[in-house]
């Protein structure tokens, strides 16, 4: 073909029917070519469902589609997976971590890698607290002391942001453009949080939600919160545990508190509550209507296939068994396809975003 006409110029007429009959680990490395190709996918994107991430060898990543049923292998020799820990997803790329504080945001298909910087030490404030950070990533795995994390990126322009809550007190953020971390919501002990349209959404320990606007060159706390004082309470029936507790933003942009709550080795349910502004109280949702929501993620997706329903781990419920899918309409478990043991596994929904 000629210079003028070449592939990523293919007509959207053509390109749309040949992006229909690939499979989903070459839809969506197809998508990734050029940003022709990544407009006309958005025309005719299958189904969006949940893959199950299964760890792990030294240089390859294995993943199970749920849609197939199948194991589909990755191999990504640049990079050892043994020490690197996937911490958070966003579409198609993964949050990866290891022992030395080394982040980088990993494409699943296209192996591409966004490397982001060391976290500096001084950031951690006292020589004390730098000690005793020392002495933590010497002795056990780094990754069980986060508290939670959000990726956040676009699949076309690459822009991305990236946050991380050490120990609560600790929140570090990081976009592209930024040159270092930065620190913010000194004195605040975070929980857990969600990204949407330029700010991030924090539940503090006492259940307060605070919005930290990251449009600008510098992190701010947002004025703009009509949340800020409305503490997230609800009664719980006695017999019932709360497990965990997380909040989600939904495609509309109502704000949600999830919580997952039961009898420990009995029987468990996700329960979905959002602020009735009016009455100044958190009201229980029933439903979610076609979106899909991954415990943990932060946000829902628009689904034809698992909508009505919250993915989860085993760590999500305190079961004792694997991960599952939860139908919020007859508060039923599916398990997950049993597919071999393995020590870890999260999920993530590769097209999304």
């Amino acid at each position: 073909m000629s210079r003028n006409h070449g592939w990523s110029n293919l007509c959207p007429d053509i390109l749309r029917p040949i992006l229909k009959v690939l499979n989903s680990k070459d839809f969506h490395r197809a998508r990734t070519v050029c940003s022709n190709w990544y407009s006309v996918s958005r025309t005719c994107i299958p189904p969006l469902y949940p893959w199950r991430i299964l760890f792990r060898k030294p240089s390859t990543l294995l993943l199970f589609d749920t849609g197939e049923e199948k194991v589909r292998v990755f191999e990504h020799p640049e990079l050892d997976l043994s020490e690197n820990h996937c911490i958070a997803s966003s579409g198609s790329w993964l949050l990866m971590l290891d022992r030395r504080l080394n982040f980088n945001i990993l494409n699943v298909f296209t192996r591409e890698r966004i490397d982001l910087p060391t976290m500096e030490l001084s950031f951690l404030g006292s020589e004390d607290d730098i000690k005793e950070w020392e002495c933590l990533v010497g002795s056990y795995d780094i990754v069980q002391s986060k508290k939670s994390t959000v990726l956040w990126i676009n699949e076309r322009t690459r822009d991305f942001v990236v946050a991380w809550v050490y120990e609560r007190n600790f929140l570090f953020t990081f976009k592209k453009g930024d040159e270092t971390w930065r620190r913010s919501l000194e004195g605040t002990e975070c929980n857990y949080m969600t990204f949407k349209d330029h700010k991030l959404y924090v539940l503090t320990w006492d259940n307060y939600i605070k919005i930290l606007d990251l449009s600008g060159e510098i992190p701010r706390e947002s004025l703009e919160n009509p949340l800020l004082n409305h503490q997230f309470s609800v009664d719980v029936r006695p017999e019932r545990s709360i497990w965990r507790k997380r909040i989600t933003i939904t495609n509309s942009g109502e704000f949600l508190v999830i919580q997952s709550s039961g009898v420990l080795g009995k029987n468990f349910l996700f329960e979905i509550f959002k602020m009735n502004m009016e009455s100044s109280k958190w009201e229980r949702v029933d439903s979610i209507g076609d979106e899909m929501l991954i415990f943990g993620h932060g946000v829902t997706v628009r689904s034809s296939v698992n909508g009505g329903s919250i993915c989860f781990v085993e760590n999500d419920v305190r079961h004792g068994r694997n991960s599952g899918v939860f139908d919020l309409a007859t508060s039923t478990i599916t398990w997950a396809k049993d597919v071999g043991h393995w020590d870890a596994t999260r999920w993530f929904v590769p097209g999304y975003g």
